[in-house]
């Protein structure tokens, strides 16, 4: 997918009401690069008043594969076929943004990082992800 990959990606976002639930927006798009942000808002909070780790794998999940998708040809399409998280502290308020890039592209898989910070630039939490890429059928 060389075309307008901003385009693009707000195009899908807008037919992806879980992303829409909790918020996503995007930050910033390039070849094998995204960056993602949520407002943390109380509908987002587990009983200890702090971002549920739900939350934050969705988003390592959402910024990884937002990633992938600018790397793949016109007629493929990505699945999340592992993912690891390692959460370091709490996102308790404002704004999180969310950094991922591609480290192997494959034919058939691709893994991409991810790195979660607040707005003070404090990692809260890492993850890896591998995506298998498919062909749609005509």
């Amino acid at each position: 997918m060389k075309k307008d990959i901003w385009q693009f990606e707000e195009k899908l976002m807008e037919n992806n009401n879980f992303r829409k639930l909790i918020g996503v927006q995007i930050e910033d798009i390039r070849e094998g690069f995204a960056i993602l942000s949520i407002t943390i808002r109380d509908e987002l909070l587990q009983s200890g008043n702090m971002v549920h780790g739900g939350v934050l794998s969705v988003l390592i999940d959402s910024v990884i594969g937002t990633a992938v998708r600018t790397v793949l040809d016109a007629n493929d399409y990505s699945v999340t076929a592992e993912m690891n998280i390692n959460y370091f502290r709490p996102a308790i308020k404002g704004k999180i943004f969310a950094e991922g890039k591609l480290i192997n592209k494959g034919k058939n898989l691709i893994v991409g990082v991810g790195d979660i910070k607040d707005e003070e630039g404090r990692l809260l939490a890492t993850g890896r992800a591998t995506y298998a890429v498919k062909k749609r059928r005509a």
